[in-house]
């Protein structure tokens, strides 16, 4: 579906990954949720993150005009409502 909405409006569709997961891993795995490193897995560094990630994205595609749409099921759904209420300026 986000590839046809994609091609049909000319439209980038990116696809964030969490800080801590995949290749987003700040520290080594046997430390990284242990206290102190843990500290930086939080709902507001990660919006924090997605927003910097939108603004350079932004900025490279020359799209600061651009309206920006946030989806997601499951825990990224409630992230995508989450930058809606924190960053209606940026969603």
């Amino acid at each position: 579906m986000t590839t046809t909405l994609a091609e049909k409006y000319g439209a980038l569709v990116v696809f964030a990954e969490h800080r801590y997961f995949g290749l987003s891993w700040p520290y080594t795995q046997d430390v990284a949720f242990t206290t102190p490193y843990n500290t930086f897995l939080t709902v507001e560094q990660t919006l924090a993150d997605y927003v910097d990630l939108l603004n350079y994205l932004k900025t490279k595609y020359n799209a600061q005009k651009k309206a920006t749409i946030a989806f997601g099921g499951s825990y990224g759904g409630m992230l995508a409502a989450w930058m809606r209420m924190k960053y209606p300026h940026v969603i």
